[in-house]
């Protein structure tokens, strides 16, 4: 992979603002509060309709539950824009990093990847070094810090929104190193296979190291 064209992705102004945009939501934690209360009150009502509990509960009492979700996603939406802009203001780079695939699942191509932050983030040879060293990691390992790695890569992996998960330190040389899962089956057929073509490895961007984004700009 292009060093020289990671570097320029991450002074890349269009880039920056791209994803910052996309990273923010869930800087401020606080966004979940709201979040969760209006998810759980949607899914109330919605079971009150159609279990015909609508009469019984009240069409009152529906409507101010409908009004305190509304003004649960309008809190939202102001915790978000509050955290977008400063993380845009905080920002002068966007960290571009080396991921690569390590286990997955090829029928729904969710897959875990790894990246490394900070000074090895372009450093391919490395990445693939501490692929390496997982793939070595016997299924019967006794050693805890083993055993610790392997349940980052457990086989219910199923959630590729989730924010990524540090590497133990002890593991990987003292190096940051995250896992995160990505839904490289809903990026286009030829980025897929630019992938397959560079033995699993692609770029993402690092702004928040928890919350990587693939840097789809890699694939034009």
């Amino acid at each position: 992979m292009d060093t020289t064209q990671l570097g320029t992705f991450e002074h890349d102004r269009t880039i920056i603002d791209k994803y910052v945009k996309s990273s923010a939501f869930g800087k401020n934690k606080l966004v979940y509060f709201p979040l969760i209360i209006a998810i759980g009150l949607l899914c109330f009502i919605a079971l009150a309709i159609f279990e015909g509990m609508v009469e019984a509960i009240g069409i009152g009492v529906i409507s101010v539950l409908s009004a305190i979700v509304v003004l649960c996603f309008v809190w939202v939406v102001v915790i978000n824009r509050s955290a977008y802009k400063k993380l845009n203001e905080e920002t002068t780079m966007a960290p571009v990093c080396i991921a690569k695939k390590v286990y997955g699942n090829d029928g729904n191509n969710v897959y875990y990847c790894i990246y490394s932050t900070g000074q090895t983030r372009h450093d391919s040879f490395f990445i693939d070094t501490i692929a390496q060293r997982i793939f070595a990691i016997s299924a019967n390992t006794n050693d805890k810090i083993e055993k610790e790695v392997l349940n980052l890569f457990k086989i219910d992996f199923a959630k590729p929104g989730e924010f990524a998960k540090q590497l133990p330190l002890a593991f990987t040389d003292g190096v940051e190193v995250w896992r995160r899962q990505f839904a490289l089956g809903n990026l286009p057929k030829n980025a897929q296979q630019q992938i397959e073509d560079n033995d699993g490895q692609f770029a993402v961007v690092t702004i928040l190291p928890e919350n990587a984004r693939i840097l789809t700009e890699q694939f034009s």
